[in-house]
């Protein structure tokens, strides 16, 4: 027991620095949600990234890698905040969440894009996030607006107005997959509104 707490000592000196010897000798995902800052991810990274490539809807394995239902509350909060490390703390775990858990992420997801709409891009082009995910993290919409058509429009076409503002060239591609989907998303709303009113 001596010896394992004095292992822990040295771990958190040499590695961690700053970070509580509870937080590293616990979950990594403790550590990394005491300081979510660049450090703290790739220490995370160093910790799950290999078991989380080999995640997949209904792996049993997936407990053993994504945050508990406490921790994933605390990362969506710091996406949904605009904290860059949490964001791709979670793309990284992105296929280990569960259905309900990972519509939390994406719903973060676009809050984030609204705090950092540049970040954002360059984020899902490096990690070469596929066109139906994007179309997730940018279209999933918070529950709150659920049945209110006039706000989900409102809140796609602030983003369609986000992302055309994003100037780079290096990201021309991703931002064009990311109106489209947008765009489309829009057209769907604008679409079930009219039929939703027909029907009344």
């Amino acid at each position: 027991m001596k010896r394992t707490k004095e292992r822990c000592l040295i771990l958190s000196v040499i590695f961690l620095g700053g970070f509580s010897i509870n937080a590293y000798c616990g979950s990594p995902w403790e550590a990394f949600l005491q300081r979510p800052d660049k450090d703290a991810l790739a220490m995370l990274k160093s910790s799950i990234a290999v078991s989380a490539q080999r995640c997949s809807w209904g792996n049993p394995g997936n407990p053993d890698v994504a945050p508990t239902e406490k921790q994933d509350k605390q990362l969506f909060e710091l996406i949904g905040k605009g904290n860059e490390s949490a964001f791709r703390a979670g793309l990284l775990v992105s296929r280990c969440l569960d259905g309900g858990e990972l519509e939390d992420f994406y719903r973060s997801a676009g809050n984030f894009f609204e705090a950092q709409p540049h970040k954002f891009l360059q984020i899902v082009k490096k990690n070469a996030i596929p066109d139906s995910q994007l179309s997730n993290l940018l279209t999933m919409l918070s529950l709150d607006t659920v049945d209110d058509f006039d706000r989900q429009i409102y809140i796609i076409e602030n983003r369609i107005s986000l992302l055309g503002g994003v100037v780079d060239d290096s990201l021309k591609e991703v931002k064009k997959l990311g109106l489209r989907s947008l765009e489309k998303e829009k057209e769907n709303l604008n679409r079930i509104k009219i039929e939703m009113g027909k029907a009344k």
